[in-house]
């Protein structure tokens, strides 16, 4: 049986002290942000299970800006509620912009590359 996983991608923008704090330093704001607002949370497969989230593209260290962040849950959150409770559990200088979760079944054309190895 195939669990059904859930993406949202979460548009955050980055100012303040925030623009100090690494790639890495992030992620782990994020997994206790997301940890205490008791989300459902889908978990990496293994020994050492993590909150399952991709990262778009990091900002540089010291630059103010938009960073897209998609997470994953076993169950649907609505994106309203799922904004308020990062809100709450986000430090000061991380601002969630938006929630918008990701269907990969209404694909867009030009969104990607396909390629078919003969």
């Amino acid at each position: 049986m195939e669990k059904r996983i859930f993406k949202v991608a979460v548009t955050v923008y980055k100012k303040d002290e925030m623009i100090y704090f690494s790639q890495l330093d992030l992620m782990k704001i994020f997994e206790r942000a997301l940890r205490r607002a008791k989300l459902p949370l889908y978990f990496t497969q293994g020994f050492n299970s993590r909150p399952k989230m991709s990262f778009s593209r990091a900002l540089k260290l010291g630059c103010e800006g938009e960073e897209k962040v998609i997470f994953y849950f076993i169950d649907r959150v609505d994106e309203e509620l799922l904004k308020d409770k990062l809100i709450s559990q986000l430090p000061q200088g991380l601002e969630v912009v938006d929630c918008v979760y990701i269907d990969y079944s209404e694909r867009k054309k030009g969104t990607g590359y396909f390629f078919d190895i003969v």
